[in-house]
């Protein structure tokens, strides 16, 4: 039985299914209107309505998904208004769904998204992620009750970045790095000083923007802010929901040390880096893993694969889809 499903997925893969409707919705769509190719292709309506009421209690779900490469595709200010009418037209619900794939962005803009979500539901919060949810994504799904992932999900680390030029090219740099730089160009001026060395080279590093005392201030106040933020979040929240019985105190004491690991440049070595399913569970985290195999896993799976080739087919040579905002009962993409 196993055998002849599996020769069956490979015959008839998910994605070369949605790439035949998208045909057939082209077709249809140049035909008669737009909305021929949203409701084909986007598969919105059903998917939502098996997604809604796959588990009892019913839950309600919004998604956000960007576009990996986009350069708008980042967590933003501009994501507060579709989010929040989003929000606004599900009203006050006991159990919420957060769908998100995103690179990250802004944090401060995280912060107020998990505000938003938690004034709207009364009982259990939870992010799923069916793909990628870094950086300030990753700090969403740490504000919820529980973080819904598949076999390819994955986290990422939450340690703050900067944009400089290097050779006229914008470059994401850890803020951790300004920081490292700055104590070992102290400590190399102090060994030279007492050895008697020059050191003036030393001195002239230091007058660099990057190296100036209040830069490196903002640096430390931005590591200090995910760090925060994870540390008010957990234990009231996810902490709790995972472990109702264990104090306040030790819920603290393990979203420090949460915090901490997630935010270390100098553990996670690169910012996009992946924290799979499997390290999320070692990491404490309160996580609902759903297998391959499972139904509600690629209803999930399935809604984000048709949101990414809908942003694609709907992307001009000079407009270019970033992000896709859902509910049940409506869509909106931005540019």
């Amino acid at each position: 039985m196993g055998t002849r499903n599996e020769d069956k997925i490979r015959k008839d893969p998910l994605l070369n299914k949605i790439l035949e409707e998208v045909g057939h919705a082209l077709g249809l769509a140049n035909r008669e209107s737009e909305r021929v190719k949203e409701k084909v292709v986007l598969n919105r309506e059903s998917l939502f309505g098996k997604i809604e009421t796959f588990d009892s209690p019913q839950r309600k779900l919004i998604a956000y998904i960007s576009r990996f490469g986009n350069p708008k595709s980042a967590i933003t200010p501009d994501d507060i208004a579709p989010i929040g009418s989003m929000l606004q037209n599900i009203g006050t619900v006991d159990y919420l769904d957060l769908l998100i794939h995103s690179p990250g962005g802004s944090g401060v803009t995280a912060e107020k998204i998990v505000d938003m979500c938690r004034r709207h539901c009364k009982k259990e919060f939870r992010v799923i992620v069916p793909n990628m949810a870094k950086s300030a994504a990753t700090m969403i799904a740490l504000g919820a009750d529980a973080i819904v992932m598949g076999y390819c999900s994955e986290l990422g680390p939450i340690d703050a970045q900067t944009t400089i030029l290097v050779s006229g090219v914008p470059q994401q740099i850890s803020v951790q790095s300004f920081i490292d730089a700055r104590k070992a160009l102290l400590k190399e001026l102090h060994d030279a000083k007492s050895k008697g060395q020059e050191f003036v080279g030393y001195l002239q590093q230091l007058t660099a923007s990057t190296m100036e005392p209040a830069f490196i201030n903002e640096c430390e106040r931005e590591i200090r802010f995910a760090i925060d933020l994870v540390k008010k979040w957990l234990p009231e929240n996810m902490l709790k929901a995972k472990n109702p019985k264990e104090s306040l105190k030790k819920r603290k004491l393990r979203a420090n040390v949460i915090a901490r690991n997630l935010s270390s440049a100098n553990t996670r070595f690169a910012h996009g880096r992946m924290i799979s399913v499997d390290e999320c569970n070692k990491i404490g985290l309160n996580i609902v893993e759903l297998k391959k195999e499972n139904a509600l896993w690629n209803l999930l799976w399935e809604l984000y694969v048709r949101a990414e080739v809908f942003m694609m087919i709907s992307s001009k040579e000079t407009q270019q889809a970033s992000k896709l905002f859902m509910d049940a009962n409506s869509q909106l993409m931005a540019f």
